[in-house]
Formats: C-alpha cells, sequence, structure tokens
C-alpha cells in the first residue's frame, strides 16, 4: 500500500512539473510568463493556500444603518428597565442614560415583565463584580417573557466588547462608557435584529450638555461628575482601559448644574471623578484662565505622565461650587494622594460647607508592593501627608485610607 501511494505521488509530482515546464515555454493570456524554480517544485505549489475567515460583522457602522430614520430611533414609548451595578460614577452615568433614552421617547419601568428594553451598568474593577452581571443576564433571558432587548454598558462592555455578543441570545447591544448618546440607534438596530457594539473612547466627550435625570429626583443629595478617565496607570487597575485618558468637564456647566440643584432643593453634592482632584479645565470659559502654572504632586510623590499646565484646577472648581450655596455641603471622590495640595486642605478649612472627610486611598502599606502597583509613593511620603492634613485641619477629619 505504501508503495503504492509512493508511485501515485511521484506520477503526480512528474505530470505537474511537466505541465510547468510547458507553461514556461508559453506566454499567458495576460503576456507574463511562469517558471518552474531552479530549486524545483514543493509542497507549496500542490496544496491550496489557507484562507482567512470571513468572520460576520457584529456591528453596524454609521454608514450601514443611515436607513433609519427619527421614527426608527424614537422609543415610541417603549418601556426600559434599569439595573446599575459598581460605583458612584456608574450611578452617575444611569443618569445620564436616563436622560438620554427619555429624551428619546423611551418610559422607565421597574417591571421587568413589562420592559421593552432592559440596560444593564456595569462594573469590571473585579472579578466577583463581571460574574453578578453575567448571572443577571442568564436570569433576564430565562425569566423575561416578552424577551427584552438587552443592553450592557459600562466598563465591562469597554472591557469584554465582542465577547459579550458571542454569548448568542444573552445580549444585543453592547456601549462603552463614551458611547451613551449612540444608545437610541444602537437599540434601533438591534430591534432590526442585529446585534449592535459601539465602545469607542474619546478624549472629549464628558456628557457636559447632558441634565441627568436623578434616581431620587425629590432627594436632598445627588452626584455631579466633573471629570472623567485616568491617566495615572497603575499596574493593577483596568480603569484607564475602560474609562479612557483624562478630561475635564468645563466649569461652567458644572456650576450651572451644582446651581440648578440647589434651586431644586438639594443640600449636598458629591463631585465625582475616577481622579476627582486631578481636574483641569481647559476649555473657554468665561472664568478666567490660570495661567501657565504647571499641575503639582504633593513633594515626593511621583507621576507617570507629564505634568498639565494652564486652566481652571480642582481648586478653582471647589472654590467656585462652595460659593453658590452656603448652606449645601460638598464632597468629592476619588481622589488620588499625589494630587492633594495643601491649598486644597486649606480651602476646606476655610469653608465650612466643604466636608471635612477626606477619602485618602493607601492601597498598601509595603513600599515593595506600592512599587510593584506604580503608585508613586512610598508608606512614609503617605504619612508624612496624613500628618500635613491633620497639621491645617486638626482632629477634625474623618478620613479613610482603604
Amino acid at each position: 500500500m505504501n508503495r503504492r501511494l509512493l508511485s501515485l505521488l511521484r506520477s503526480a509530482v512528474s505530470r505537474n512539473s511537466q505541465r510547468y515546464a510547458c507553461e514556461a515555454t508559453a506566454t499567458t493570456a495576460e503576456g507574463r510568463r511562469r517558471t518552474v524554480p531552479n530549486d524545483g517544485l514543493g509542497l507549496d505549489h500542490f496544496i491550496q493556500k489557507s484562507r482567512k475567515a470571513r468572520l460576520p460583522k457584529i456591528s453596524p457602522t454609521v454608514e450601514e444603518s443611515s436607513y433609519l430614520d427619527p421614527l426608527d430611533i424614537s422609543g415610541l414609548g417603549r418601556k426600559v428597565k434599569y439595573v446599575t451595578y459598581g460605583c458612584q460614577m456608574n450611578v452617575n452615568d444611569m443618569e445620564v442614560v436616563r436622560s438620554i433614552l427619555k429624551s428619546n421617547d423611551y418610559i422607565e419601568t421597574d417591571d421587568l415583565q413589562a420592559a421593552d428594553v432592559v440596560v444593564l451598568i456595569t462594573c469590571s474593577i473585579r472579578e466577583g463584580a463581571e460574574d453578578k452581571v453575567w448571572r443577571e443576564l442568564k436570569r433576564i433571558r430565562h425569566v423575561a417573557r416578552r424577551k427584552p432587548v438587552v443592553g450592557v454598558l459600562g466598563c465591562m462592555a469597554e472591557r469584554v466588547r465582542h465577547g459579550l455578543l458571542s454569548k448568542k441570545g444573552l445580549v444585543d447591544v453592547v456601549a462603552g462608557p463614551d458611547a451613551y448618546r449612540d444608545l437610541p440607534r444602537l437599540l434601533a438596530v438591534a430591534r432590526a435584529g442585529s446585534s449592535a457594539i459601539n465602545v469607542q473612547l474619546s478624549v472629549e466627550e464628558t456628557y457636559a450638555d447632558v441634565r441627568p435625570v436623578r434616581v431620587d429626583e425629590n432627594g436632598k443629595t445627588a452626584f455631579v461628575s466633573i471629570m472623567r478617565g485616568c491617566d495615572n496607570m497603575c499596574t493593577y487597575c483596568v480603569v484607564p482601559l475602560t474609562r479612557g485618558r483624562e478630561r475635564s468637564r468645563p466649569i461652567d456647566s458644572i456650576i450651572d448644574e451644582v446651581r440648578r440643584l440647589s434651586d431644586e432643593g438639594v443640600k449636598q453634592v458629591t463631585l465625582l471623578g475616577q481622579n476627582v482632584n486631578s481636574y483641569r479645565d481647559m476649555s473657554e470659559s468665561t472664568y478666567v484662565m490660570e495661567g501657565p502654572t504647571a499641575t503639582t504632586t504633593v513633594p515626593g510623590f511621583s507621576t507617570v505622565y507629564k505634568p498639565k499646565t494652564g486652566g481652571r484646577t480642582f481648586l478653582t472648581l471647589l472654590d467656585k461650587i462652595s460659593e453658590v450655596d452656603p448652606e449645601m455641603r460638598i464632597r468629592f471622590t476619588s481622589p488620588h494622594p499625589k494630587d492633594f495640595p495643601i491649598e486644597v486642605i486649606q480651602l476646606i478649612k476655610e469653608r465650612p460647607n466643604i466636608c471635612n472627610q477626606l477619602h485618602l486611598p493607601a492601597q498598601s502599606g509595603d513600599d515593595t508592593v506600592l512599587e510593584r502597583m506604580g503608585r508613586g509613593y512610598t508608606r512614609d511620603l503617605y504619612l508624612r501627608l496624613v500628618d500635613d492634613i491633620r497639621e491645617v485641619l486638626p482632629g477634625k477629619v474623618d478620613d479613610t485610607s482603604r
């Protein structure tokens, strides 16, 4: 059997060699000649080359969905249920999403069985947070009788991306933290029977012109997002990859929102940002720019990015916001220890409506671990900063150092 197979292979090689030799003496239809290589023919002449797999398109581009008219994009009274996981920023993001969908004629519902759309704002800071989302997605598909369009938004959408859509029947829409304005179109595409995804991160998007629809419209507290993203690139943290680079919201829009909340009876606002005290607004504004002053970190602390210059800093923002309503309490989270210049601490001391509470994450008390984490400081530097704060605010500060 082996001899017969070897004989057949030799015959095939011989026939093909003769064919290539004949073709070498003739001109092809295109006027080109094919020649036999000097070292003879190899297996690649007899085996068909592999082709790249044609992967199905998961997300339509703007051009591919340009057929959508305003009626397609409108919710037309469809009901949407919201589910939020994770941090305060996700709560604020959900308020932004509620505003966008409400303006496109979607109606909110708490009843899963009545929902035409279910939107989940997700978190990727820990594996357990993503596990909760997977369980909820399976529960929705198992329990919901109407088979609603299901959208996964936020950090998990940015990190897992196409992996979410690969789970057939679980997810219809995937939208990253900077794609919420595109939700009406994405939902329209999903209703037409296609999966839809937009995880494009922005260097500008802050949703500054979107008026959030608060979860508790009669509540006395509110979140106000002042910046998005993070440039610190701590080695253990996924935030810069899921939220993008730092960009700050214009100071005018922040002050306008705080003033409106005060008029609505809100008594406390919490300023939000992934690295809230590195705020630096470079936009055109009615407020005077602070000149070429560069970003200053706490002495001894280091950073991976170039110092930012000009614009309006967190100190200016905190100063202006505290003047909007002297009876309104001001908090902020989450800061980085390196961005706590003593001037901010002194302002907290001077303004009674800025709460004497600082979230000051240490992350570790071991210098080797801190270096591996890329935190930019040592245990001693952190404790020195705490001492400096207590010197300005003796016995008044409730501080956390988780």
